[in-house]
């Protein structure tokens, strides 16, 4: 009688885009946690895309910086990525350095890993910064095959969208107060539903909040 045949787990495979910005150590970071969270058997890799210029453009930047400093500028910026993740981040660590179109990169080296989960990165832009910057993250959303996760710097006092107002102080302190076991300071708890077991609409703080215990 043959012994049964051996199966292996796959790791879990993160996919972190990185461009040497601010931003891209928290991105990191959370795809790090996210790793330590989950346990299990899981590898990291870290992406950074060297850009290609446009033709306008490409004389002029080949003039100033010759393509081995682009390369080795961008090896710099995964080195420092993978130095960040590395105490961070108990499975393997790996980088890769494709040269093209950001979003079209970042997604094809996904579906090369076949990724679990794409980390990238927001600054949140909105208007022409957008317009000029473009969006990689909301292209990598639209393209990748895999789930991806945008990971942006907790901020309710600044928010991107006008109408989004941010957190009320009291119930904040509220919630600190009481460990979370309390949502809503004395002003705005009696806009929220209360221990019902069916769905409530609150006439207008917080529409559709719905606790199953009172408070």
């Amino acid at each position: 009688m043959e012994p049964p045949a051996v199966t292996h787990t796959p790791p879990v495979v993160y996919l972190v885009a990185v461009d040497g910005s601010a931003s891209s150590q928290r991105v990191v970071e959370v795809a790090c946690s996210l790793g330590s969270a989950l346990g299990g058997a899981a590898e990291l890799h870290l992406v950074h895309v060297l850009a290609l210029a446009p033709p306008a453009t490409a004389a002029a930047i080949g003039a100033l910086v010759p393509p081995h400093a682009l390369h080795e500028a961008g090896r710099a910026v995964l080195d420092a990525a993978c130095a960040h993740a590395g105490p961070r981040f108990a499975g393997r660590i790996a980088g890769h350095l494709p040269i093209g179109d950001a979003a079209q990169e970042i997604a094809q080296m996904a579906s090369h890993l076949r990724a679990d989960l794409l980390v990238v990165g927001t600054e949140g832009k909105t208007g022409l910064k957008r317009m000029v910057l473009g969006s990689v993250a909301e292209k990598v959303v639209r393209h990748a095959g895999c789930p991806v996760l945008v990971a942006r710097a907790k901020d309710y006092h600044a928010p991107v969208v006008p109408s989004i107002e941010p957190p009320c102080a009291d119930c904040m302190r509220t919630q600190d107060e009481s460990a979370r076991a309390k949502l809503w300071c004395a002003r705005h708890s009696e806009h929220h539903a209360h221990g019902r077991l069916h769905y409530e609409t609150p006439p207008s703080f917080a529409k559709g909040t719905m606790l199953l215990r009172p408070e």
